[in-house]
């Protein structure tokens, strides 16, 4: 009998995403592989062949129903209240997302974690079970970069660089100590082990797989030898098409400007889609715009845009002439392999990291933070990107991306732990 990995995914579909392509990767290798993740994410397990274990409770559905949480974006004062009521709120959600997620885990001999789910690394010690960690951000420690975590960015020496991921850490965590103790005491396994899954992890030597490219962030020469850059993790879905209505758009003029905040842009649809539409008005360019029911009432009677629900990435973006996103890992990967420029509006979370990284590769302008974004800054940062330079920079940065493998990769890292 095959040994079972089982795949934790909890957060948003930009978390699950990648981690579902991983697992068909495994799969692919001759694997059995289950990927315990909450029930909205079920087509997307099952149209990649993996079985399912459902867990309950998601941290990150909170998040949409306050735009201030654990971001910075409505102000200092606004964010702090509003990330402590949240954190609040999620403590009987977490309670319940690590009790199914530890029922899911029974029997499998190996765990893969992202940071999203960083909290399997204690069930995995808990059931005697190998723990590799697969995250979509840089969390190694680091004099190179500060966490790409931080809430706000900083200029710091070496060693603050290096002190930064140990306080991201700790804000990981340690908000839900009571709630991890409290599983813990019910939990098999020993008990004088630390609580913080990170400390865990570097006590066991757990091996890291990162699922970004080494061409978008190099490994630092300070990371440990286990710590490894495999590449993008791509999900391409061979049965996905455009829908007619923009094919027809994209064949009726220039190629337009992609633009959508992802999954935190649900946050507040007016506000965003009322920016998109003005500095496309103000750059005179075409626009396709990923929004709501919202976003498709303001856009109405303006016929050099389209908004629709979603599109799928891998073949919208090789069509238009930028991309304009939050800077979210995924989003981020996407538009690099399509080799367009990128402008980034993040939001928070690790974002700001991904817009920087786009602007030092060259790949498009310094990142507009959401807060300060206006519609004349969003279309001069339109204008910049549609630059000479910048395009023949993407593309070849596009090229390098798409050459690489990183879930054969990756699969060839996990196969040294899984016997």
């Amino acid at each position: 009998m095959r040994p079972t990995i089982t795949i934790l995914a909890s957060g948003t579909l930009g978390d699950v995403r990648p981690l579902a392509a991983l697992g068909r990767g495994l799969r692919d290798a001759g694997y059995d592989v289950a990927v315990a993740t909450h029930a909205r994410f079920a087509p997307l397990v099952g149209s990649q062949g993996l079985a399912l274990r459902c867990i309950e409770g998601n941290p990150s559905d909170l998040l949409l129903h306050d735009a201030a949480a654990l971001t910075l974006d409505s102000g200092l004062m606004r964010g702090a209240i509003a990330t402590l009521r949240y954190l609040r709120v999620a403590q009987a959600v977490y309670a319940r997302l690590l009790d199914t997620a530890a029922a899911a885990c029974h029997g499998s001999a190996v765990l893969i974690v992202s940071l999203a789910s960083c909290w399997g690394q204690l069930i995995a010690h808990a059931l005697g079970a190998p723990c590799i960690w697969a995250p979509l951000q840089p969390i190694t420690p680091t004099t190179r970069f500060p966490s790409p975590l931080l809430p706000v960015t900083l200029r710091l020496g070496a060693r603050a660089r290096r002190l930064s991921y140990t306080a991201v850490e700790l804000a990981a965590w340690l908000p839900w100590r009571t709630v991890l103790q409290r599983w813990r005491a019910r939990a098999p396994g020993p008990r004088q082990t630390p609580l913080d899954p990170f400390a865990l992890a570097r006590q066991e030597r757990a091996p890291f797989v990162y699922g970004f490219s080494p061409h978008v962030v190099p490994p630092p020469d300070d990371w440990p030898p286990h710590h490894i850059v495999t590449g993008y993790w791509f999900l391409d879905d061979p049965v996905e098409r455009l829908a007619p209505e923009i094919e027809a758009f994209l064949a009726a003029g220039d190629p337009p400007i992609a633009i959508g905040f992802g999954s935190m842009g649900g946050r507040r649809p007016h506000d965003d889609a009322a920016l998109a539409l003005e500095a496309l008005r103000l750059a005179q360019r075409r626009g396709i715009l990923f929004g709501s029911a919202a976003a498709a009432r303001l856009a109405a009677g303006c016929r050099n845009v389209l908004t629709v629900p979603h599109a799928p990435h891998r073949l919208l973006f090789p069509r238009v002439a930028a991309a304009v996103h939050h800077g979210g890992a995924g989003t981020t990967a996407a538009s690099l392999r399509a080799g367009i420029p990128t402008i980034t509006v993040p939001v928070g979370i690790d974002q700001p990291f991904w817009g920087a990284r786009v602007a030092a590769i060259g790949a498009g302008p310094p990142p507009l933070l959401r807060r300060h974004g206006t519609p004349d800054r969003l279309a001069h940062a339109i204008a910049t990107a549609v630059d000479d330079l910048i395009r023949v920079r993407a593309a070849t940065i596009g090229r390098l991306i798409g050459a690489e493998d990183g879930i054969t990769r990756a699969v060839e890292v996990i196969s040294r732990v899984v016997r």
